[in-house]
């Protein structure tokens, strides 16, 4: 299963310079910073309430997001009081509310390429029995909008909404494969590196020269970066400019994941998305 994760925090302004000035749009009234923070604050609970599949105690809250208690508890207060967050009485733990769930359908109903590629994915997964999954990126992340679930007793099951780092695992790394030099140089620039598991790339160097390997042969292969036991193999969607919209992976449980099953997958994968792209520009 997926692990669930707040993100990583960017790296810090360069040393010697204050931390970047926020440019408000031509016209619009100028935010006050205490409102930018507010929001900023509530986000990260949000995270980390989404952090965990169990309800979470106020403490362990706070630490996720980096804040204090008091000040979380204050958050959490707003948040339930608009439906974002509820709170158990007998225990005094919290977790999200109900109102994320309609967000979240929103959100699915508002990604065209998701019905498209719904009959493709249902197609792949059939001819390998693995789960299949759509992602789309959400600026320094990936997010997994659909999958569908190989019939094995054994599956590799994937959460859906959960915020993914660009530099881990096959689906992040063909959206980093799809930038151009400068773009991928910026964001490396700006991302920390953290590690996900002991196979998570977190090196600089060996992160470019894998990105480079995936531009060469047109799909991504990970083990376990962040996915805990799963094996991936990834590839980019374009629409019918030929611009990036989305990736589609196939995710292999570690034990099932032979070099003939990840070659066979990964035939699947590259007919699956041609179809798609094809629907797509028509």
């Amino acid at each position: 299963m997926a692990r669930a994760t707040t993100p990583p925090a960017r790296k810090s302004a360069a040393k010697g310079k204050g931390p970047r000035a926020r440019r408000e749009p031509a016209g619009e009234p100028r935010m006050d910073q205490s409102a930018i923070e507010a929001v900023d604050r509530a986000g990260r609970i949000l995270f980390a309430l989404a952090a965990s599949s169990r309800q979470s105690s106020l403490l362990e809250i706070a630490n996720r997001a980096g804040l204090s208690k008091p000040t979380a508890f204050r958050i959490l207060a707003t948040l339930m009081a608009e439906g974002l967050a509820s709170q158990n009485p007998e225990t005094a733990s919290y977790r999200l509310g109900a109102l994320p769930l309609g967000l979240a359908s929103a959100v699915l109903r508002s990604v065209p390429v998701r019905a498209l590629a719904r009959p493709i994915m249902t197609s792949i997964r059939d001819k390998v029995n693995e789960t299949v999954v759509l992602a789309i990126r959400e600026h320094d992340f990936r997010v997994n909008v659909d999958s569908v679930e190989a019939l094995n007793a054994i599956s590799q099951s994937q959460q859906i909404g959960v915020p993914i780092p660009l530099y881990a695992g096959a689906t992040s790394r063909v959206f980093l494969a799809a930038m151009d030099a400068q773009e991928l140089a910026a964001y490396l620039d700006r991302t920390e590196l953290q590690s996900f598991s002991d196979t998570t790339l977190t090196e600089r160097a060996r992160l470019e020269d894998e990105v480079e390997r995936v531009r060469k042969q047109g799909f991504a292969l990970s083990t376990a970066e962040f996915t805990v036991g799963g094996v991936a193999v990834a590839r980019i969607i374009h629409d019918r400019d030929g611009k990036p919209i989305a990736a589609m992976h196939v995710s292999i449980p570690r034990g099932r994941a032979t070099e003939d099953l990840i070659e066979r997958c990964a035939a699947a994968l590259q007919a699956g998305v041609e179809t798609l792209e094809r629907a797509i520009a028509n």
